[in-house]
């Protein structure tokens, strides 16, 4: 069955605007202060057979606890990406890319936002985000504990 949109398509003008705390309990929080320190903590399966980034406090596979914490270089590999066109309020300003990175060492992935990329010219940033492109995280001058502690990730040359 094909679906094609007609003039008579609805469309809906939708504004959020939310404002919520969350508790980032103890494997995020410990995340998030090595952050801040510069320092990337993923977490390791007991059997050593999974590294995760962002940290995890069970196993995805066994759903057994993991205990175990493992410091990371903050390099790693892109293994997808997108150049993000449209803006919302409250976050960055459009164009700006976004990426899945795995930090070496690790089989999880982490979305990130990938600076240094001229997006003007789209042939050329496709070019450079391909999947498999190296990436270092860049580290904010003044770091407060959040993810924004690293500005981004720039592709290594």
């Amino acid at each position: 069955m094909t679906q094609t949109t007609t003039p008579d398509t609805l469309i809906h003008d939708v504004h959020w605007e939310i404002d919520y705390k969350v508790r980032l309990g103890q494997a995020w929080t410990r995340f998030m202060r090595g952050l801040q320190n510069k320092e990337l903590w993923a977490t390791r399966t007991n059997d050593g057979a999974r590294t995760y980034l962002p940290p995890q406090t069970y196993d995805e596979a066994t759903f057994e606890p993991i205990s175990e914490w493992v410091q990371l270089e903050p390099v790693g590999t892109l293994r997808a990406s997108t150049i993000v066109y449209q803006g919302f309020e409250g976050g960055p300003t459009a164009p700006y890319a976004v990426g899945a990175i795995q930090i070496d060492g690790t089989d999880s992935l982490l979305m990130h936002f990938i600076g240094g990329v001229d997006l003007t010219d789209p042939d050329s940033a496709r070019a450079q985000l391909r999947s498999g492109t190296r990436v270092r995280a860049v580290w904010a001058d003044e770091r407060t504990a959040k993810i924004t502690d690293i500005v981004h990730f720039a592709v290594e040359a």
